[in-house]
C-alpha cells in the first residue's frame, strides 16, 4: 500500500509529465490493440479462403476419367478429388439461376465434366494447376489461388509494417516512462538519500517508482483496450452488414488480445520505472 500511495502522490506532484506519459502510452496501446485485431482478422480471412480453396479441371469429351482420378489421387498435395458430371453441373447452375430452366431444352448442355480438387497444402495451388494443365484429357484449369496469394502478400507486408510501427511506439512509451520516473527521482533526491542512510533497501525505494510506472501504463492500456474494442466491434458490425460471409473476431478473442496488451503495458511501466530508478541508485 505504501508503494501505491507514494506512486499516486508522485503522479499528482508532476501532472504535466504524468499526463504526457499517459497519453503517449494511450496512443501506443490503442494502435497496438486495434491494428493487432485487424491483422488477426485478416489472417482469419486468409485461412478461411485457404480452407475453401479448390482447383477445377475441365475435362475434354471422351477423357479417361478413371485414369485421371487415379493419377491425381496419388499426388501428395491433394486431399480430395471429386468428379462433377456435366448433368450435375447443369442442374446446380439451374438451381442457382432458375431463369435458365427454359433454355436447357433449347440448347445442348455446354458444360464439361469437371474434377474438383481440395488441397492439403494451399500454397501449392499454382504448381498443382500447372501439373493439371499438362495431363491428357484436361481442357482447362481454374483456381482462386491468385486472390489468396495476393492476400497472403498483403498480410506479410502488413505484419512487417505493424512490427516496425509497434516497435517504435513501444520504445517511445518506454523512454517516456523513464523520463517521467527520472523527474520524480530528481524531485526526491534528498529524501531518497536520507532513506538510504537510515538503511532502506533498494527494492523498498524503487517500489513507489515502479508503482507510478504501472499506474500510468496500465491506466493507459485499460482505456486503449476499452475504446479499441468498441471501435472494432462497430467496424466489424458494419462490415458484416455488407459482407456477412466474412469472419470477425468474437468477444473471447477481444479479451485475449486485451489481456496481452495489458500485460505488455505492465511490463513497460514496471520495466521503465525500474531502469530509471536503478540508474539513480547506481549514481548514489
Amino acid at each position: 500500500m505504501y508503494a501505491i500511495r507514494e506512486g499516486l502522490r508522485q503522479i499528482l506532484r508532476h501532472p504535466t509529465s504524468s499526463l504526457a506519459t499517459f497519453f503517449t502510452a494511450l496512443v501506443s496501446f490503442a494502435l497496438l490493440y486495434f491494428l493487432g485485431l485487424l491483422l488477426w482478422n485478416l489472417e482469419r480471412v486468409v485461412q478461411n479462403l485457404e480452407r475453401e480453396l479448390e482447383v477445377a479441371a475441365f475435362l475434354q469429351k471422351g477423357a479417361n476419367v478413371e485414369a485421371l482420378l487415379g493419377a491425381i489421387q496419388g499426388w501428395p498435395e491433394v486431399g480430395e478429388v471429386r468428379l462433377i458430371r456435366r448433368e450435375e453441373a447443369l442442374a446446380q447452375l439451374i438451381l442457382d439461376y432458375p431463369y435458365l430452366a427454359e433454355a436447357k431444352d433449347l440448347v445442348e448442355n455446354p458444360l464439361p465434366d469437371t474434377l474438383r480438387l481440395r488441397l492439403k497444402e494451399p500454397e501449392a495451388v499454382r504448381s498443382v494447376a500447372e501439373r493439371l494443365k499438362g495431363l491428357s484429357g484436361v481442357e482447362g484449369v481454374e483456381y482462386g489461388g491468385e486472390l489468396t496469394e495476393r492476400l497472403v502478400r498483403v498480410l506479410s507486408g502488413s505484419r512487417l509494417a505493424m512490427i516496425l510501427l509497434v516497435g517504435l511506439l513501444l520504445l517511445n512509451t518506454f523512454f517516456s516512462v523513464m523520463g517521467s520516473i527520472r523527474l520524480s527521482v530528481e524531485s526526491r533526491k534528498e529524501a531518497l538519500a536520507i532513506m538510504l542512510l537510515v538503511g532502506a533497501t533498494r527494492r523498498f525505494i524503487q517500489g513507489p517508482f515502479m508503482a507510478e510506472g504501472l499506474i500510468l501504463t496500465l491506466g493507459a492500456g485499460g482505456v486503449a483496450v476499452a475504446f479499441g474494442g468498441l471501435l472494432y466491434r462497430a467496424l466489424a458490425q458494419a462490415v458484416q452488414g455488407l459482407l456477412p460471409f466474412l469472419p470477425v473476431l468474437g468477444p473471447e478473442d477481444l479479451l485475449r488480445t486485451g489481456g496481452l496488451v495489458l500485460a505488455l503495458a505492465g511490463l513497460l511501466g514496471a520495466g521503465g520505472a525500474f531502469v530509471a530508478s536503478r540508474a539513480y541508485l547506481k549514481e548514489v
